[in-house]
């Protein structure tokens, strides 16, 4: 299992030009990728860019409220951890930001079978698939591999500080979130 800190991230222009991502992970490294993650800036009303062929979910971290528009459907996202699921192909843009926010964003490859989730204080929980992200939003978080102090124990636990994400492909994740804590998981099915 690798953690990426915030230390680690990569800024780059949005595909389109109107905003900055952050890149968290990429697997594989090279186009076209199958999973990524990534931490967006929003700072003011921007379309969003378009990734034909993907599913994308996206989360609030901090900041908003931001209004979005998704194929002509009003969203607020104004709490950390508000979120959507839609497709790379939808028309989506910001309309309002209030304050400028920072939005974690899940994309997979369509045609794998995937499930994003949002993890709330006191949860305790076994992730396992081909690829297991997670990201600590707020609070105490811990990650370790199943197995090594499982989502019970303390043996080969790991705290997430703010915003790092704990990456593995092909294992399992044993995560275990204090009572404020706050994270949302990645899974692709084996």
């Amino acid at each position: 299992m690798q953690i990426i800190e915030p230390t680690e991230w990569r800024a780059q222009p949005w595909r389109n030009g109107a905003g900055v991502t952050h890149e968290l992970v990429r697997w594989p490294g090279a186009e076209p990728f199958a999973v990524r993650v990534s931490v967006a800036d929003v700072t003011a009303p921007a379309p969003f860019s378009a990734f034909p062929g993907y599913r994308r979910w996206l989360y609030l971290l901090e900041g908003g409220p931001v209004s979005l528009d998704v194929d002509g459907a009003a969203v607020v996202l104004a709490a950390p951890g508000d979120g959507l699921e839609f497709t790379g192909e939808a028309q989506v843009a910001a309309t309002a930001v209030a304050r400028p926010s920072r939005d974690l964003n899940f994309m997979v490859r369509a045609e794998l079978p995937a499930r994003a989730e949002l993890l709330r204080g006191g949860a305790r929980a076994e992730l396992a698939g081909a690829v297991v992200a997670v990201l600590a939003i707020a609070g105490a978080v811990e990650v370790g591999a199943a197995g090594e102090g499982g989502a019970r124990g303390h043996a080969g636990r790991r705290a997430l500080g703010r915003y790092s994400c704990a990456w593995t492909a092909g294992g399992r994740v044993a995560v275990a979130l204090g009572a404020d804590a706050l994270a949302a998981a990645l899974v692709i099915e084996a």
